[in-house]
């Protein structure tokens, strides 16, 4: 038999952790939130029709529902781009969904 050369192997002093962690986006359902667009026309007219109504704004409770979050406010005001509510908090305007 012929004699071949030998194959240079490099030895590893370290330890090798290739591919620990994977990330696996299969969805079994198959169901999908779907992300609700709001008719921004819609949504002045009724924030108009809240502060055109004869009672006292901030007698009342509203159901606000944004991005985040669904909870129940007390609005005094309207601005440009927010509403104020009667705790001091801010809820602007292109965030809500629906107010109720």
């Amino acid at each position: 038999m012929k004699k071949v050369p030998e194959i240079f192997v490099n030895k590893i002093n370290k330890n090798i952790s290739n591919n620990k962690e994977v990330y696996y986006s299969y969805n079994d359902k198959n169901v999908y939130e779907e992300e609700i667009i709001p008719n921004e026309y819609d949504l002045q007219q009724k924030i108009n029709k809240l502060f055109k109504s004869n009672d006292f704004i901030y007698k009342k409770k509203f159901k606000i529902k944004t991005k985040d979050y669904e909870k129940e406010y007390t609005i005094i005001s309207k601005s440009y781009d927010y509403l104020l509510c009667i705790d001091g908090t801010k809820i602007y305007i292109k965030d809500i969904i629906d107010i109720k």
